[in-house]
């Protein structure tokens, strides 16, 4: 198993790679354009502007990768070998460093934009663990670019099995079953959200849920690792049940 599984790791890591150094080129220009395009079109009436996208960005990579990369490794590595358990452990351990790898990539970036700009730059150049846990102005340090990029990894990693999960729940689900969830999940979203919070505003169970969550969310805005944590244990969920959604799915040869 061990070797399958590294010939199925270095084969999707192999891929990967390929789109996590065109994010690290495009999170790169992104804020310098934004910046040359401020000055260009106001000049030096140029309001100051914020860009904390960095982590968002990770999260969004995560997410695109776990959604388009399942199938795919599965039937090219099924086709050449490597079990379906091997390649899916092996597409767990490469979203893990891809997530990595990115997280690193934008903090570094991140940190060289704002150690050039400081503070009296006209673009403020955050991310998610600076703006939630530290403030804009802070943890432009050492310490805080290494805090946010543990977040944005986790963060990555955790939208990267939620990807995978909706792959997998997709693939395994019929033509009836697939039109019935793509339209009742966004009807249930809108329609279902005012019914709830009257509920929820209204009733004794419904305040001591709303009490529940607030008492969560004070416990994840309480530190970064307590966020880290819980977004590791739900990773860890999704991937758990798109094993379980996976066993049996039909794999067809690649093309």
């Amino acid at each position: 198993m061990n070797t399958r599984f590294g010939r199925a790791f270095r084969y999707e890591i192999k891929n990967y790679f390929r789109a996590v150094a065109v994010l690290w080129l495009v999170m790169a220009l992104l804020p310098a354009a934004m910046l040359a395009l401020a000055y260009v079109l106001a000049g030096e009436t140029a309001m100051e502007s914020s860009f904390n996208g960095y982590s968002i960005a990770v999260g969004m990579f995560g997410l695109i990768l776990g959604m388009v990369g399942l199938r795919e490794n599965q039937r090219v590595l099924n086709q050449n070998g490597v079990s379906r358990r091997s390649a899916f452990l092996a597409d767990v351990a490469a979203l893990a460093v891809a997530a990595v790898l990115v997280a690193v990539g934008v903090s570094v970036i991140m940190g060289a934009y704002q150690a050039v700009l400081g503070g009296q730059g006209r673009l403020l150049i955050t991310d998610l663990y600076q703006v939630l846990y530290e403030g804009p102005s802070a943890g432009t340090g050492m310490g805080g670019l290494a805090r946010g990029a543990v977040l944005s990894t986790v963060v990555g990693w955790m939208l990267a099995a939620l990807g995978q999960f909706c792959s997998a729940l997709y693939w395994r689900l019929n033509k009836f079953w697939t039109i019935l969830v793509s339209v009742a999940v966004p009807l249930a979203l809108i329609f279902g959200s005012v019914p709830l919070l009257d509920w929820m505003s209204s009733t004794h169970a419904g305040q001591t849920v709303v009490r529940a969550l607030a008492a969560f969310g004070r416990f994840l805005m309480a530190s970064s690792w307590n966020m880290s944590a819980v977004l590791l244990a739900m990773g860890a969920a999704f991937f758990a049940v798109t094993w379980l959604l996976l066993r049996r799915a039909m794999i067809r040869p690649a093309k």
